[in-house]
């Protein structure tokens, strides 16, 4: 429902929107179907499901667990595979593997009675984590550019649709904001790599906790009558208030003197006063004719809204949640979405934010019995990873982490009951598919809702099933290898030092065990005749490692890591040996690109889907229209609204295609760098046009820059934003008949004598034209070439030289003075440089779409233009030109 809190964040859910007066229906299909009218009162989210109907409840329960039990060999192994790959990325690489328990322990955890034990274990621990390397770096290129999407409309005949398609990009720009797009594009790099599965939950939050709240009106419902209760005489026919006959009239004398702005309390007077007791006996005043009960005819009601207050609501917004591999369980036989007849996702919450979200459930949650012995694996798994160990710590209380389980069913997943009361129950509470969620085996909700409708699953590699490696897989046992020839070239660096054998004749060993060592000491010593003291003492060879030992290291971090990954040195910047120049690496890069392009497309298509689940919650969810903070082309901060009745088509998503398009700063600059030194007409032109200038200082990094004419551009678009908000002033002036003084040949000159004049500077420029040609249609009307009256600057000119030669008005017409509504500066404006400027966005897209859908704002912003025009025309010098004068 719309403003729901999601459990997971901790917030209470099922609060009504305050803006929804009590009896009110939001109207919303979903409750309405989950409850019939006669039916108990379960809740928003069926928190009193359990209480009411403990059957269907069993029934959910025992269905989720069957499902679960489909391939619950199948899981262990994906999560003995991922808990592997999550421990390696975090350096713990020598844990073993014990079948009995089906964990992982590291070496030297346990203490061991038998030394031969400890014989096996490792003698060295030594971490050269280069698995964790070529995840960053695989990280890094995945999530260095956000890819881009567009919004199509579903037809491209249909006016909702192609509104719909405008307002979804600005709704994908909302959400990325929102969410941090950056941070969100990592986590998804991240679990591709160890995980190799990973799922996308979208949907609306409220939590003033995280959001902010704000202040909503309360209402509530106020039950008026349209008129007054009358009485209809059975004899004569004749209708009499029912007020007047038992008040004696004496109710309508108050009810004039009653103030205006008491309009409430007067409907409740009326109310109270037709439903009291008769105090007066009641006659036809015709017939006299006693009237009785029967013979009252009830005004129509009518329900309204009445303000009572204000309260504090929390603030919502569109939320992406990314859940990895050990937390999203999924059947491992199917290999589409749409196969799925079960999605659960499993995370471990403090019990205390349950309690908080859940009170009705409070109880039992405090008192969770245990689960099976599959969630108890899946949880020491995920509690483990989360401390950094193979396995929990024992002296960690943990016990007050609950494990949460949501699980999304669709309608078919039903089937699977026996019963068939019980299903049909079931299918009719939850016709679109079915949500529920357990605090350990607690029942805490459930609701009808769509898998489909919030969830999309990614893989990083294709495959069968769902347990498909990640991209990381193949560099576990690559890193295991290195890590135990690491060892050895350390064992034998140790132990590889020869002794040093003595001639007992020589040497004395008995003085030399009772000599203490130190430095500069004496030892006694005697060579044999004729041989010298080094002749006693010998020391074989040290040990050496072999050459074809490090070599083969060297392959395992270098060509083998990375034909098995995909990264090769151009993609993280490494050294190339036979590559020398700029082009070279880049060519090296784009060709190394390809091989994971097919991780990138997958991921591509993933984003898109997830961004069309945010904006259709946006479309389900939001109450009220909504304003986005964006940096406009002046670089001020503006305000685009996204209303929410443009969301009303339908549409569709698809990722761009282009993958050559540069999207980094350093990428565009580099473009840039390259058209700055084509000698071609055209394109110089088009880096020297005014509005392309702020665009290429700002990619430059040339931010202090100032360029000429920047400001007036800037401040001409800020007046075009004010312009397109009201419609042009237009002033009528009539002329007296057979008067050649009010002509436009001759109002014209005075408009341009005017500009030498600063008290009449807001007549200056504008438009005279005749009141026959506006007659009939608002000014601009027409795409605001009513706003100029047909009169342009050289034909008003021409009128003025040939004023003498014109005969006079000889007609009863009156003429229309069409003002911009932002008036010009004659004085401090750059003329020239802010009328390109209006000529350029009029031509924009934005000013075409303005031209249709605001015609009034349009003929504004044209108006503002012919002053601009008109100025130059008189020879009024810009602030910048160099011959104005000083």
């Amino acid at each position: 429902m719309p403003g729901a809190i999601a459990p997971a964040d901790g917030s209470a859910a099922g609060v009504a929107p305050a803006s929804s007066p009590a009896g009110f229906s939001p109207g919303h299909g979903k409750e309405s179907r989950q409850q019939d009218a006669g039916a108990t009162d379960l809740g928003p989210n069926n928190e009193r499901l359990d209480d009411a109907k403990p059957e269907l409840v069993n029934a959910l329960r025992e269905l989720v667990r069957q499902y679960r039990q489909e391939g619950v060999v199948a899981r262990r192994h994906e999560i003995r595979r991922i808990r592997q790959a999550r421990l390696f990325w975090q350096g713990l690489q020598y844990a073993w593997w014990n079948p009995n328990d089906m964990n992982w322990h590291l070496p030297f955890e346990q203490r061991f009675s038998d030394d031969r034990e400890l014989e096996e274990m490792p003698r060295y621990q030594f971490v050269t984590n280069f698995y964790q390397g070529f995840g960053l770096s695989f990280i890094a290129v995945l999530s260095q550019d956000v890819p881009s999407v567009r919004f199509y409309p579903q037809s491209s005949q249909s006016l909702a649709d192609i509104a719909a398609a405008r307002a979804a990009s600005d709704v994908a720009q909302l959400v990325e904001q929102n969410n941090h797009v950056e941070q969100l594009l990592t986590s998804i790099g991240y679990f591709l790599w160890t995980d190799g599965k990973l799922g996308a939950y979208v949907r609306y939050v409220a939590d003033g906790q995280r959001f902010g709240f704000h202040e909503e009106t309360v209402l509530e419902a106020l039950e008026i009558p349209l008129g007054e209760d009358v009485y209809v005489c059975p004899q004569c026919g004749k209708e009499a208030r029912k007020s007047k006959l038992e008040f004696g009239g004496a109710e309508d004398e108050n009810k004039d003197n009653e103030d205006n702005n008491d309009v409430n309390e007067d409907y409740a007077s009326v109310v109270g006063a037709q439903h009291a007791a008769p105090l007066l006996a009641t006659k036809c005043p015709g017939c006299g004719v006693e009237l009785r009960d029967e013979n009252l005819r009830k005004a129509e009601r009518v329900t309204v809204p009445r303000v009572v207050g204000t309260r504090r609501a929390p603030n919502g917004q569109e939320v992406i949640s990314i859940a990895g591999g050990l937390e999203l369980n999924t059947p491992v036989w199917a290999n589409e979405m749409h196969e799925y007849p079960y999605l659960q996702w499993q995370a471990e919450v403090h019990r205390a934010k349950l309690k908080a979200a859940y009170p009705l459930a409070a109880n039992k949650i405090e008192s969770a019995p245990s689960q099976g012995s599959e969630d108890v694996y899946a949880r020491v798994s995920r509690l483990s990873v989360e401390q950094g160990l193979p396995s929990i710590h024992p002296g960690d209380a943990l016990m007050n982490l609950i494990t949460f389980d949501r699980t999304w069913l669709r309608p078919w997943a039903f089937y699977a009951i026996e019963d068939e009361a019980v299903r049909s129950e079931l299918l009719a509470m939850f016709p679109d598919g079915c949500y529920v969620a357990f605090a350990g085996d607690v029942y805490c909700e459930s609701r009808s809702e769509s898998m489909d409708d919030h969830w999309r699953v990614l893989h990083a590699l294709p495959g069968d099933g769902q347990n498909r490696p990640s991209v990381g897989d193949s560099l576990v046992q690559v890193q295991e290898r290195y890590n135990v020839l690491s060892n050895m070239q350390a064992e034998t660096y140790e132990y590889g030092i020869p002794p040093i054998y003595a001639d007992p004749q020589v040497l004395d060993f008995d003085a030399l065990a009772n000599q203490v060592a130190e430095p500069a000491a004496h030892f006694p010593a005697r060579a044999r005749p004729g041989q010298p003291l080094a002749a006693g003492f010998f020391q074989p060879a040290p040990a050496q490692v072999p050459p074809d030992m490090i070599r083969h290291q060297q392959d395992l971090i270098g060509p083998v890591a990375q034909f098995l990954t995909g990264l090769f040195p151009a993609i993280f910047g490494g050294n190339m040996e036979d590559v020398k120049t700029a082009s070279g690496y880049a060519l090296a890069r784009d060709q190394a690109m390809g091989r994971l392009g097919l991780v990138w497309r997958r991921t591509k298509q993933f984003y898109a889907d997830v961004l069309l689940l945010a904006v259709d919650s946006f479309r389900k969810n939001r109450p009220e229209d909504v304003e986005i903070p964006l940096l406009g082309p002046d670089g001020v901060l503006d305000a685009r609204s996204i209303r929410t009745a443009d969301l009303k088509g339908n549409i569709c998503v698809h990722p761009e295609a282009d993958e050559t398009f540069p999207r980094l700063k350093s990428q565009q600059r580099g473009v840039l760098q390259q058209l700055f030194g084509i000698n071609d007409p055209v394109l110089q032109r088009a880096l020297t046009e005014p509005a392309n200038l702020g665009y290429i200082k700002n990619v430059l990094g040339l931010t202090e820059m100032v360029i000429p004419g920047e400001d007036s551009r800037n401040k001409q678009l800020r007046e075009i934003q004010q312009l397109l908000a009201s419609a042009p002033i237009v002033v009528n002036l009539p002329i007296a008949p057979h008067s050649s003084s009010a002509s436009p040949r001759v109002e014209a000159p005075a408009a341009a004598g005017a500009l030498q004049s600063e008290p009449k500077e807001s007549s200056v420029g504008t438009t005279l034209a005749p009141r026959a040609e506006l007659s009939g249609r608002s000014p601009g009307a027409d795409g605001g070439e009513a706003s100029a009256g047909g009169a342009s600057p050289a034909s008003t000119g021409a009128s003025s030289e040939g004023s003498s030669h014109q005969s006079p008005v000889t007609n009863h017409q009156s003429q229309s003075l069409v003002l911009p509504s932002v008036p010009v500066d004659q004085l401090l404006d750059d003329h020239a440089v802010e009328f390109e400027e209006c000529k350029r966005w009029s031509n924009s897209e934005a000013g075409q779409s303005a031209r249709m859908t605001n015609p009034a704002g349009f003929a504004n912003v044209r108006a503002h233009a012919e002053v601009h025009l008109r100025a130059m025309a008189a020879g009024i010098p810009s602030p910048g030109d160099k011959n104005a004068p000083r």
